[in-house]
């Protein structure tokens, strides 16, 4: 496992869930999404990272596409957790929530119409 990872996890307390909420079942596959992309001048530093499974991060890769402003939310409650230098509050995990909940039914909602 990559050691800005474990850093990390010890730091934000993050062996159940993910940054967006998302189960961790085999820490080893966590990965670090660049909260700043580096093609925008973000760098390779953990203030930079949020920590993510595999499944939330195609998640907020597919949302930078398909909902930017849910992307931009995400990446700002991102860096406000490393910023805190502390474990997610359950306001952040309740904010997070609201707006995965949010986007899972918009996702759901398009995937009806299509149908239609």
């Amino acid at each position: 496992m990559n050691q800005d990872i474990e850093y990390m996890m010890k730091i934000y307390d993050t062996y159940k869930y993910d940054w967006m909420g998302d189960e961790i079942k085999n820490p080893s596959n966590l990965t670090r999404h660049h909260i700043i992309k580096r093609e925008k001048g973000g760098k390779d530093v953990i203030s930079n990272y949020a920590l993510l499974t595999d499944n939330s991060h195609q998640l907020i890769h597919y949302l930078e596409i398909k909902d930017h402003n849910s992307y931009i939310n995400l990446n700002e409650l991102f860096l406000e957790l490393n910023r805190s230098n502390m474990p997610p509050t359950s306001e952040y995990e309740d904010e997070v929530k609201r707006i995965i909940k949010k986007v899972k039914k918009d996702i759901k909602n398009s995937k009806r119409k299509r149908k239609k």
